[in-house]
């Protein structure tokens, strides 16, 4: 997901990607900037640098959360001390676990007595809290993404307690063609967000569809037409 993002929004924007390892963010980034400089060419405005996870967050407008789901709590607990009060996070994560073949959505865990119930993203809120959190992208393939050739005519369902956080994600979601940002109420609808994703690949594995995601139509019969 992290990856397409970046040659996505490198067109028009400077990404920075984050990683423990500098080495390894450098050379992500070598790579994503050589897919988007031969993609886009004389189109090409943004950028594309690796650095550290610290220095990513400190100088970052939005930050974007592509973490596996175990790594969500640690990781940002640890680095929420380099936030600050003008940033938004976007939150792309999905808990979920494989049984039998199939998928489910399995919330981050909590404990014996008190078991957890929030989304990711409302558990990532919790940590990074005044900074608002933007859910977005979980049914999004990750496969239409990474592909730049791909034409991806998708809705992005988007939750968010705050509109100013929405307003500047869903211009970052419109910024890649033929996305459309759908804003779907607070932050506490991002569960009925991320558990869609195990439905659909359930849907694609029981189906035998290839990455199928979600269109929201209108719909009236016809007979109702005036």
């Amino acid at each position: 997901m992290g990856r397409g993002l970046t040659v996505r929004w490198a067109l028009k924007h400077d990404v920075l990607l984050g990683s423990r390892s500098l080495e390894k963010a450098a050379a992500m980034a070598r790579e994503q900037g050589k897919i988007a400089k031969g993609y886009y060419q004389a189109e090409f405005r943004g950028s594309i640098v690796g650095v550290v996870n610290r220095e990513a967050i400190m100088k970052s407008d939005v930050v974007v959360v592509t973490l596996p789901p175990e790594a969500v709590v640690p990781m940002m607990t640890e680095l929420r001390v380099h936030l600050h009060p003008k940033q938004i996070a976007l939150s792309t994560v999905v808990s979920m676990r494989k049984r039998k073949g199939l998928f489910a959505y399995a919330p981050l865990a909590g404990n014996e007595s008190r078991p957890q119930t929030k989304s990711a993203a409302e558990i990532l809120q919790d940590i990074v809290a005044p900074i608002p959190v933007v859910s977005a992208f979980q049914t999004v393939p990750a496969t239409y993404l990474n592909n730049i050739d791909s034409i991806m005519n998708i809705d992005v369902l988007v939750a968010s307690d705050s509109k100013e956080a929405v307003a500047l994600a869903s211009k970052l979601i419109s910024d890649i063609p033929n996305l459309r940002a759908l804003y779907v109420g607070s932050l506490e609808n991002s569960r009925l967000i991320e558990s869609l994703t195990p439905l659909l690949l359930n849907a694609a594995i029981l189906n035998n569809l290839k990455d199928p995601s979600i269109r929201v139509v209108p719909w009236m019969p016809t007979s109702f037409e005036t």
